[in-house]
């Protein structure tokens, strides 16, 4: 007699996937001796800077089934935060406008203080910041009086405060007009970056990044600002691509503003150099944030900037890695090709170019597929999403096509893009983290 279905098998899945991942964070915890992991503390926890692969899987393992269990559990409750979600980003928003995270100090603070700090009504601001704590941004800690924690304190830094200036003010407005751009003639199947939501919303016959640069300047200089201020696990990060193998190389990081992605390199992998190119408007900034945070580059020598315009002219030529972090997911395809062939135009046959994009991936699995805990080293264990709910590739691909029609791209779209430009993918580097980087020469 055959046994009854398990009526509770996803939750007894879900269940034993989250006890057997705590265990292992709980290892690596006590074995480094760490501190407690909680969002009580104010400074960020060692085991989210490290590059333990096995640490890595398993917290991504707990933070996917708390998602499929909020749904599971409570799915009117699940819904009702997609619908009254846009307050919550709202609130985000004016705790970053405020600059209430460094307000607020290192001690608690009564909301009569802090309003007065910010120059406003202390009632509303109280709104504001308590529907931050339901999501542990900040927390109240006596009627009225607020503190920092682990997660609103990394909103003292002014590049992640940008970061939420150019998502929920500047792209927000677009994203509004999705609707819209999707069911006018004139735009519905358009491709340009002129037939954008945004163009829509801003009322704009120009490109996001003109429109930014000449009519709103001070949106272009918070954009500059955001690029360099994405938060990552710095360790996750570097662990992505063999940057040890390339010991001596010349690094030319093509629309590298203030060389975030690159910087880091540089530091961790000494014996490499590197050119940042971008915009004659980037210099300056890459120049402060040379000076502030990398300081050891400025007398050696090993990092400069040199302005380039990527649709008209060429980058530095003959380096052996030309590095585009963040650039072709701005660009329709159209655009796109003809910045991989400025950079194919400057590239030897021995020249990798390394594109570093987010990759869409899909949710679920082929007919059979099964992937348990510890076979795979990216994919997600069932009953989870097989890209592990993977909203940030999403939701970054939902925001460019708001801003100038662009998209996020699949391993087959990124390869087909660079073929178009006389190159062919040669590797596809992956690891737990975000980001992919496609690895790609001049095509034989």
């Amino acid at each position: 007699m055959s046994a009854e279905p398990n009526p509770v098998r996803e939750l007894e899945m879900l269940r034993d996937l989250v006890v057997s991942s705590i265990d292992v964070v709980k290892g690596a915890v006590l074995e480094h001796q760490d501190p407690p992991l909680t969002l009580h503390a104010v400074d960020e926890h060692p085991i989210h800077r490290r590059d333990e692969k096995d640490v890595l899987y398993a917290l991504k393992s707990v933070a996917s089934a708390g998602q499929m269990l909020r749904a599971l559990c409570g799915p009117n409750t699940y819904l009702n935060d997609f619908t009254y979600g846009c307050h919550d980003q709202t609130s985000l928003l004016v705790a970053c406008q405020a600059d209430i995270p460094n307000l607020l100090g290192e001690g608690p603070c009564h909301i009569d203080e802090l309003a007065a700090k910010a120059g406003l009504n202390a009632g509303v601001l109280a709104r504001f910041l308590r529907n931050l704590c339901n999501s542990h941004i900040f927390e109240e800690v006596a009627p009225n009086t607020f503190a920092n924690n682990a997660l609103s304190v990394r909103y003292r830094s002014e590049a992640l405060r940008a970061i939420v200036g150019h998502c929920i003010d500047g792209c927000r407005p677009a994203s509004c007009k999705v609707w819209d751009a999707m069911t006018r003639p004139e735009y519905k199947d358009a491709t340009e970056p002129t037939r954008a939501p945004f163009n829509i919303a801003y009322d704009t016959p120009l490109d996001y990044f003109k429109y930014t640069t000449t009519v709103r300047p001070e949106m272009a200089k918070r954009t500059q600002k955001a690029m360099g201020g994405k938060a990552f696990n710095l360790g996750e990060y570097l662990s992505l691509y063999p940057w040890a193998r390339e010991k001596g190389a010349h690094i030319v990081d093509v629309g590298g503003a203030i060389g975030a992605a690159t910087l880091p390199v540089l530091r961790a992998f000494p014996g490499l150099t590197l050119t940042v190119q971008d915009q004659p408007s980037s210099k300056p900034v890459f120049e402060k944030n040379l000076i502030d945070n990398f300081p050891e580059f400025v007398d050696a020598g090993t990092a400069s900037f040199a302005p380039l315009d990527f649709f008209n002219e060429a980058p530095v030529k003959g380096a052996q890695i030309y590095f585009l972090r963040h650039i072709i997911h701005d660009w329709p395809d159209v655009e796109a090709v003809q910045v991989l062939k400025s950079c194919a135009s400057a590239m030897t046959p021995q020249s990798k170019l390394l594109i570093c994009e987010h990759m869409v991936s899909p949710t679920y699995r082929a007919a059979g597929e099964s992937v348990p805990r510890g076979e795979s080293q990216h994919d997600a264990p069932e009953p989870l999403l097989a890209n592990w709910g993977d909203a940030p590739t999403s939701r970054l691909d939902l925001q460019v096509y708001s801003f100038v029609n662009a998209k996020q791209r699949t391993r087959i779209e990124y390869e087909r893009l660079a073929a178009q430009a006389g190159l062919e993918s040669v590797q596809v580097w992956r690891n737990l983290g975000d980001l992919t980087i496609v690895e790609c020469r001049l095509r034989e």
